[in-house]
């Protein structure tokens, strides 16, 4: 859990890279430049409301301010720093596109899809939404008992509380694919 000392540390940081003064976000946000010095300095933790005003007056995303971890707002992978996992569900290997960023409800992966060795797709549901851009080979997706078959070039969009699942149409060849999740589980 972030502390009160973090959360007024960083709302400290984000108005002096700003070039603004404690009354320059008091007039912003409503709250007086005194409380907001007192949440700067850690000896008070600010309402819900109160930091959602300050954040708003910083124009920041409240979420950034009480992150476990401090993220950047923007993301950037170079291609020699991304790391190569193992799918849970499928044979293949992900690669993260993207990082987090504060209250980001997006990632993006590049998947490859091992040669299938059956045809069974392994179905699951969970919150959130995918899609998948199809960039080599065959993809079939299940979604709510339809098939979809993919080719490159093709793409699928869903939500992800209907029974799911996908798998590489080919025994021989790799598939590759560009996946975007709502969520941080794509497996």
């Amino acid at each position: 859990m972030i502390s009160k000392e973090e959360i007024g540390r960083r709302i400290k940081k984000v108005r002096e890279e700003q070039h603004l003064t404690l009354k320059n976000v008091e007039a912003k946000a409503g709250i007086s430049a005194t409380h907001i010095s007192e949440i700067e300095r850690g000896k008070t933790s600010p309402t819900i409301g109160a930091l959602i005003r300050i954040a708003d007056a910083l124009s920041k995303d409240p979420a950034y301010f009480i992150e476990e971890e401090e993220l950047c707002d923007t993301s950037f992978v170079a291609l020699e720093d991304r790391k190569q996992e193992n799918l849970e569900r499928v044979k293949g290997t992900r690669e993260l596109l993207t990082n987090s960023i504060p209250s980001g409800k997006i990632n993006a992966q590049l998947l490859t899809l091992a040669p299938a060795e059956s045809d069974k797709i392994e179905l699951h549901n969970h919150d959130g939404d995918e899609a998948a851009l199809v960039l080599k080979g065959k993809v079939k997706f299940m979604v709510s008992s339809q098939l979809h078959e993919l080719e490159e070039g093709d793409s699928i969009y869903y939500i992800t509380g209907q029974e799911h699942g996908y798998l590489n149409a080919s025994k021989e060849e790799e598939a590759k694919m560009i996946w975007f999740a709502s969520e941080r589980r794509v497996e």
